[in-house]
């Protein structure tokens, strides 16, 4: 019995372990031919187009040029003066009344002034009489300083009968200084007047906002000079006042002129300083600059163009006249080509449009006045008659750098009074010195300008 059962049982395994067998055969065969069988999705080959991307136009606007800066003479700054309080005790010392006469003779203390007392400019300690009010500083004595009441008026250990050698501070001297707002409005108060500046800068100007005609302060005026071709001569009848003059000076009393009028009539100061070339050194602090020519052409190098540039771009002013008025002329050639050479594309001569400031800027001009163009015309002189009803400039960073006339305004200033009758003279040369007056007043008031940056610099040392 024992034994049919374990035949059994190994008959049952062996059974077991086949059918085992065959179940992994079967999985892996079906295995193997799933693993191997072709894929039915087929691979896609996507093309994208692609497209010529073509960009807009840039255009480009010049935007008005924005002063970071700004200033305003008007303002005021807050500033409240700090004052330390000083406190002094005062303690009562019961002492015996004298009711002994006085030994000079004088009134009493107390019937003078009954309540000051020895307590000012290092006054130690109460002098005698002060114990008669009763009252003291502890360790009472003689003062030792100048005093409003009893307790010693004089000096060291001054008694009675010392002599006052001060004065009264109480009334005889007054605080002429106003309590500080500072900047540029409080000059005058703080004697700080634009005179106060002739020594470090070479202009500065004040003008009333609400009177534009009151003006005051200085400014020193240099001639540019410069090589010219020449010697200038006489052309014709009339104009013998360039008679071997250099180009640069050709009208020499045309500047003169214009200083004696407005010292004059103004409270500017206006003083000739003499010449200046484009190669010295003191030429990028000097507020106004002027020039004029005749009929010889400018000779220039390139460093001088260079400098010149550099002056214009730092807050310079030139003011260059045309004495020929003559816009073909050598001269008025040879300096646009000098501006150009040193500014580049920058130099770009815009006419002047006649409601531009310039022409208000001290007297009211409805454009610029006559000049030499057309009061005096010699075809000896001048080949065409040409008429320029218009002042030309160029701007840098929205700021007048240069103001050029061709015009002839500096035979208006300096020669048109000496005119002989022969040459249709004399003639009235007011308004035309005037004019030269506001292209000064304009050039010193213009926001970036050199006087405007020494002004700026000043509001700032006020403002500490």
């Amino acid at each position: 019995m024992l034994q049919s059962w374990r035949n059994n049982y190994q008959r049952a395994l062996g059974y077991a372990f086949l059918a085992s067998f065959l179940l992994h055969l079967v999985v892996g065969v079906v295995s193997y031919f799933l693993s191997h069988k072709e894929s039915n999705v087929r691979n896609v080959t996507v093309e994208l187009p692609t497209y010529n991307v073509v960009k807009p136009p840039v255009k480009f606007e010049a935007q008005p040029p924005r002063f970071v800066k700004s200033f305003d003479l008007a303002k005021k700054v807050a500033y409240t003066p700090a004052a330390a309080v000083r406190q002094i005790q005062f303690t009562h010392s019961e002492v015996a009344q004298s009711s002994a006469p006085s030994q000079s003779g004088r009134s009493s203390p107390s019937a003078a002034r009954p309540t000051e007392g020895s307590v000012f400019f290092g006054a130690l300690a109460s002098a005698s009489g002060a114990s008669e009010l009763g009252w003291g500083i502890p360790a009472g004595g003689t003062s030792y300083g100048r005093s409003f009441g009893i307790g010693g008026s004089g000096g060291y250990g001054a008694g009675g009968d010392a002599k006052d050698w001060g004065p009264q501070f109480a009334s005889d001297v007054e605080n002429t200084r106003g309590g500080g707002s500072g900047g540029l409005s409080t000059m005058r108060e703080n004697l700080l007047a634009s005179e106060n500046f002739s020594d470090r800068f070479d202009g500065f100007i004040e003008v009333n906002p609400k009177n534009k005609k009151d003006i005051r302060g200085f400014l020193n005026i240099y001639q540019l000079e410069y090589n010219s071709a020449r010697l200038e001569k006489s052309p014709a009848t009339g104009w013998e006042v360039v008679d071997n003059q250099p180009s640069w000076n050709c009208v020499p009393q045309a500047l003169p002129s214009i200083a004696r009028y407005a010292n004059d009539s103004t409270k500017l100061r206006v003083e000739i300083k003499g010449t200046v070339r484009l190669d010295s050194k003191e030429l990028n602090t000097i507020p106004f600059l002027f020039m004029m020519g005749f009929q010889a052409g400018v000779k220039y190098t390139k460093e001088e163009a260079h400098n010149l540039a550099r002056y214009l771009k730092n807050g310079g002013f030139l003011f260059v006249d045309d004495g020929n008025a003559y816009q073909s002329g050598a001269f008025n050639q040879t300096v646009r080509q000098m501006l150009k050479d040193g500014l580049g594309y920058e130099a770009m001569f815009e006419k002047v449009p006649n409601t531009h400031p310039i022409f208000t800027a001290w007297e009211n001009f409805s454009g610029p006045p006559a000049g030499d163009d057309m009061v005096r015309y010699d075809r000896r002189v001048r080949e065409v008659k040409e008429i320029y009803p218009y002042v030309e400039a160029i701007f840098l960073n929205g700021r007048m750098a240069v103001l050029i006339s061709n015009r002839g305004y500096c035979f208006a200033w300096g020669y048109w009074k000496y005119l002989p009758s022969s040459a249709g003279g004399p003639y009235d040369n007011t308004r035309q010195i005037q004019f030269g007056l506001n292209v000064i007043v304009y050039a010193l008031t213009q926001r970036g300008g050199i006087v405007d940056q020494n002004r700026i610099k000043v509001a700032s040392e006020e403002k500490r």
